[in-house]
């Protein structure tokens, strides 16, 4: 009886685990369009940026990992701004509970942080990007294909390796 409850156990990990990779978005794949509102107010679709390489971060303010990669974000997004290399477009997992606008906000005002945040108040663009773990970065190249992924925090410099590996 207990190995075959130890059989079980293994069994339902494994279907977990490969279930959560089959609905996550993979490299090679077309990027889902979405339409999100920025702090603003303003509408903006992943569609716009077609024919340049975006760099996709779902993100949290309750998130550490999150938090500690927002700074190195915020250069890139100056840097791409000025060299015009890619398109950073942070999107925040707004879900009007622990994250609202207002949060996010106040962390982007009291982190001195300048770049262009999305809301997802629904969930919506995240759902369409099977997004299971904060932080996560996607690269999308010029033709629309995700070509990168990085889940968990990151730096600057790995961005940077997956921009130049889509060129």
């Amino acid at each position: 009886m207990r190995k075959i409850l130890i059989l079980a156990t293994i069994t339902l990990l494994l279907i977990s685990v490969f279930a959560t990779f089959a609905y996550a978005t993979q490299n090679g794949t077309k990027a889902k369009n979405f339409t999100l509102k920025d702090l603003n107010g303003k509408a903006v679709s992943l569609e716009q940026y077609e024919g340049k390489i975006v760099v996709l971060n779902f993100w949290a303010t309750w998130c550490p990992p999150c938090r500690n990669e927002m700074p190195e974000f915020d250069e890139l997004d100056k840097e791409f701004k000025k060299s015009g290399a890619a398109v950073m477009l942070a999107v925040n997992m707004t879900d009007g509970r622990r994250e609202t606008k207002k949060t996010v906000e106040d962390f982007m005002k009291n982190n001195k942080l300048d770049m262009r945040v999305l809301l997802d108040t629904e969930g919506a663009a995240a759902g369409a990007y099977g997004v299971r773990y904060l932080p996560t970065t996607y690269v999308i190249n010029t033709k629309g294909v995700i070509t990168g992924t990085l889940v968990g925090g990151t730096t600057k410099a790995n961005v940077l390796k997956l921009v130049k590996a889509a060129k």
